[in-house]
């Protein structure tokens, strides 16, 4: 490079490698998590000696058309080459050349403002990031471009847009709620100018979590109203059913019960079409508000409904849930005869509660899930301690007949 007069272009790669050697002596031992060093890779060497020297013969002679072509070049080549550092340097490079070339109608400053908010949003630098995207779209918009398949590159600006502002929503919802809503309000936006239909119903429906979280709950229910007729819309099962399912803890929380009831039902109907997930999901849902209000019938019947599917999922985790729904629900329906049972002071209730006990203390028995359910003991256990009845109910008896010996021999003597 030097021997070529390339002075510039030699300057700037041996500032790059001095500076990712740099970086790996701070990193110490880390450093074996970086990128390898790009002086032991000759073919990456290799590469940026023909791009930069490229670069560098181009603005020579003036054309900017050239350099940016060589750099962006670069950028490219190290985004399929696992070299994530020195593309974002040369994308920012690229982008810097792109703003100087005129006649172009600022096409080339575009497709460099887009490639350094991928490549920021790649480093998580979220807020640059929709800094270079909002340029983008600012100067697609007043040139109105096409891409080369013919797709406005205004709605694409447009959808990198709307997926960067509801990123940043989501990383401080929980600390500025209100801030991620005006995020999200604006994600909705971008999503309605990309006419992008599933991710504007989608924002919607993000819309409403947000109120809902910071205790906006009219308002919430106005965007999940939207977000089902979106679903409706577009024959969505399960978005209509993450839309009942919404609303119904929306008037929960307003104490509106009987509509948040309504608003269950409509989700397990929904739900029977969307496969047996969503219908598990759907009966689990409705189950815990009647077991709620005390109908405890309905609940053990949704319940039951939700521990079949479960067993027909394959899916352990769910399985034991609904087993522990349906067992709580059994309970709470077996509640009031049992306390009356155990409470009233007729000899006949008693005697019919000791029976009941006795009864499913036999099924147990017969199943064998005593022991398993509730890990207190092994069979060989429950075999000792019978055998330890089984002794003393003889001694008991063997005392009775000397008793009763002792008191004929007593009676034969008064005689």
């Amino acid at each position: 490079m030097l021997e070529k007069g390339f002075h510039k272009s030699f300057s700037e790669l041996f500032n790059l490698v001095q500076q990712q050697r740099r970086e790996h002596e701070r990193a110490g031992p880390a450093a074996v998590l970086l990128e390898p060093l790009i002086h032991s890779d000759h073919t990456k060497l290799e590469y940026l000696r023909v791009q930069l020297t490229a670069a560098e013969d181009a603005e020579r002679t003036g054309n900017l058309e050239g350099v940016y072509v060589a750099l962006k070049s670069l950028a490219q080549y190290f985004d399929r080459n696992q070299g994530a550092w020195l593309s974002f340097h040369f994308h920012q490079r690229s982008l810097e050349v792109a703003q100087r070339i005129k006649g172009d109608n600022q096409r080339a400053e575009g497709e460099g403002q887009c490639s350094v908010g991928v490549a920021m949003e790649k480093r998580g630098d979220l807020q640059r990031a929709a800094g270079h995207f909002e340029a983008y779209r600012r100067l697609a918009g007043k040139w109105k471009w096409c891409s080369e398949s013919g797709d406005s590159v205004f709605e694409i600006a447009c959808e990198h847009l709307r997926r960067v502002y509801t990123s940043l929503a989501k990383q401080i919802e929980a600390e500025s709620p209100q801030e991620a809503i005006s995020l999200l309000k604006k994600a909705h936006e971008m999503a309605r100018d990309s006419r992008n239909s599933s991710q504007e119903g989608l924002a919607c429906y993000r819309l409403g979590q947000a109120h809902q979280l910071s205790g906006d709950l009219d308002t919430a229910i106005q965007y999940y109203r939207k977000y089902l007729e979106w679903s409706k819309y577009h024959k969505h099962s399960t978005g209509a059913g993450n839309a009942y399912e919404a609303l119904a803890k929306c008037y929960e929380k307003k104490g509106d019960l009987g509509t948040a009831v309504k608003q269950l039902e409509l989700y397990v109907e929904v739900a029977d079409g969307a496969g047996p997930q969503s219908m598990a999901r759907a009966c689990s849902a409705i189950g815990t508000m009647y077991n709620t209000l005390g109908d405890y019938g309905k609940a053990v019947d949704f319940f039951g409904r939700c521990y079949e599917l479960c067993s027909e999922l394959n899916d352990p985790a769910a399985l034991h849930e609904a087993r522990a729904q349906y067992g709580i629900a059994r309970g709470h329906q077996m509640f009031n005869s049992y306390t009356t049972a155990v409470c009233t002071s007729l000899a006949g209730d008693l005697e019919r509660l000791i029976m009941w006990k006795d009864e499913r203390g036999s099924v147990e028995e017969r199943t064998g899930n005593t022991v398993e359910d509730t890990g207190t003991g092994t069979g060989d256990e429950d075999q000792d301690n019978d055998e330890k009845e089984d002794e003393e109910e003889e001694e008991d008896q063997e005392r009775e007949r000397e008793n009763v010996t002792d008191t004929e021999q007593d009676s034969e003597e008064t005689t």
